[in-house]
């Protein structure tokens, strides 16, 4: 092969190894710039909700509640009412990242630590006014701790799907990780002190809590990809 020949196969060869470089150090980057699982804006929940105040209850053994919930986001928060003396709201979001399959119903934790409940239940919350306004299917179970009777109603997000039902939400996760199509989930429950032994209007306080925070908590709940920290 003359010298001009040698010279053209080893331009080409040079070319091709210069792309292939190129190619290499593009899908690297872009590897290093992939979504590191995802995460929600939990935190910047807002602080008031109607004419409820919120104050943040930081968490004992934070780093505990979080390996044994498997999650990467809680709120865990107590709501008052200013108009209302008395009328108090405990909050507790926990987020499960997409791909999670299960949950931890709160009846194992409160029972764990001692209590007992008392009775428990199915209830249907309107959402709305009217007789054709939507419901929300929640758990209830009413107990007795060392500081008197408490309330606790709670349900599951599997996406956009509410329900009380542990066992329907868990079918919904095993399913959706079956379709590789997995979802974000989610559990909210709100607990009462019952004041004066008045069951029902700690009920009707929690309903109308639950009327307005349903409505807001999903945009504080929507996923968004965590970008990894390109390394140095």
């Amino acid at each position: 092969m003359s010298p001009i020949g040698l010279w053209v196969v080893a331009g080409r060869y040079y070319i091709v190894i210069g792309m292939l470089l190129v190619s290499s150090l593009v899908s690297w980057s872009l590897v290093r710039m992939q979504p590191e699982g995802y995460e929600v804006r939990l935190k910047e929940f807002p602080t008031t909700v109607g004419a409820y105040q919120g104050r943040d209850v930081e968490l004992k053994r934070e780093d505990l509640v979080y390996a044994v919930l498997e999650t990467t986001a809680v709120l865990s928060r107590v709501y008052e009412n200013s108009n209302a003396k008395g009328e108090v709201v405990d909050l507790l979001v926990t987020y499960f990242e997409r791909g999670h399959r299960g949950f931890h119903p709160p009846e194992v934790s409160f029972v764990a630590s001692g209590n007992t409940i008392i009775r428990s239940g199915i209830v249907r919350i309107p959402l709305g006014n009217g007789e054709r306004a939507s419901q929300l299917e929640a758990n209830m179970f009413l107990g007795n701790t060392p500081t008197g009777e408490v309330v606790f109603l709670y349900w599951f997000a599997v996406g956009e799907q509410l329900m009380a039902s542990y066992y329907k939400g868990s079918a919904y996760l095993l399913w959706s990780s079956v379709l590789r199509r997995p979802r974000p989930a989610s559990m909210v429950r709100v607990a009462l002190p019952v004041v004066n032994g008045n069951l029902e209007r700690t009920m009707a306080t929690a309903e109308e809590f639950i009327r307005q925070l349903v409505p807001v908590l999903p945009e504080y709940l929507t996923e968004r990809p965590r970008t990894r920290v390109p390394r140095r």
